[in-house]
């Protein structure tokens, strides 16, 4: 067994082209580092971000306008404080619900940490998560996100119902929903933020 082994690691080694064994050890190390649970949920991550590509914004048809009952749904802050959503009016929403388990989720957050750089003070964002504040404080030290508003949330309306997470809504100052976009995407993109500079600047028209 053993010398079959060897006859077949020299055959490998000897036949195949340097290009061709680099890949295949990489492959290699993927599989590994994706059946380790310490590092499946990075790994997937990274995956995903490369492949997610930007949104796209809602026609004028398919864009709709919230319930009243959403300006008074409560959101709570990491601190405990509550406070209705509706306190994030005059000026556009980012709505990102998500969690620290979910790898689509996880992929995403740098490029909305990018956004919300360029773009607070000028747009109100919202990063929601049904999770116990602990491990979301956890999660927010571990990858340098303390600068980012993260809420917590017991139910959500159905203007936000979704079966599946990440899912983000971009909403104009009137309270309309522009965008939707279920799963990853890449939010730092040229596109989004075409759709935040169009609904700032008619904020102040």
């Amino acid at each position: 067994m053993l010398e079959t082994v060897k006859r077949w690691i020299h055959r490998y080694f000897t036949t195949k082209k340097p290009f061709t064994i680099v890949t295949d050890l990489l492959f290699v190390v993927l599989v590994i580092l994706l059946l380790i649970p310490g590092t499946r949920k990075e790994v997937s991550a990274f995956f995903i971000r490369i492949v997610s590509l930007p949104p796209s914004g809602l026609n004028a048809q398919e864009q709709y306008e919230l319930s009243p009952q959403v300006a008074t749904w409560p959101i709570e802050a990491l601190n405990g404080y509550t406070m209705p959503f509706g306190s994030l009016e005059g000026k556009p929403v980012v709505v990102n619900f998500w969690a620290t388990w979910c790898p689509p989720c996880r992929a995403e957050l740098p490029g909305l940490h990018d956004l919300y750089k360029e773009y607070k003070g000028k747009v109100h964002f919202a990063f929601l998560s049904d999770e116990p504040a602990g491990v979301i404080k956890k999660f927010i030290q571990e990858n340098q996100y303390q600068d980012m508003p993260f809420y917590r949330y017991q139910s959500v309306p159905q203007d936000f119902a979704t079966r599946s997470i990440p899912a983000t809504f971009i909403i104009s100052p009137t309270g309309k929903v522009v965008l939707e976009k279920k799963g990853a995407a890449r939010w730092d993109s040229d596109k989004v933020k075409s759709i935040l500079n169009d609904l700032i600047k008619s904020q102040k028209q």
